[in-house]
């Protein structure tokens, strides 16, 4: 089984100049997204949604915050749009 890595370009969905291009692994069974929060600034202010406990890899239990909402486009698609 190999790795998918793909480049993504992530979007405030209300401010688009604040945005970035990354790569990033690909997950086909993860839930939700999850950026460093060291890069939280670089997609501008967006709205707290909720705070949740997630779970690591390691099995430990963290507090994070769902935020947004964010455009998202991967690269050779359509970028997918918030409703």
């Amino acid at each position: 089984m190999g790795r998918i890595i793909t480049s993504v370009t992530i979007a405030n969905a209300f401010d688009k100049e604040k945005s970035f291009r990354c790569d990033a692994f690909v997950d086909a069974g993860a839930a939700l997204m999850t950026l460093p929060i060291a890069w939280k600034d670089r997609l501008g202010d967006l709205e707290l949604v909720k705070e949740v406990e997630a779970q690591l890899a390691n099995q430990e239990l963290v507090q994070a915050e769902i935020r947004g909402p964010v455009q998202i486009e991967i690269e050779g698609f359509r970028p997918s749009i918030p409703r």
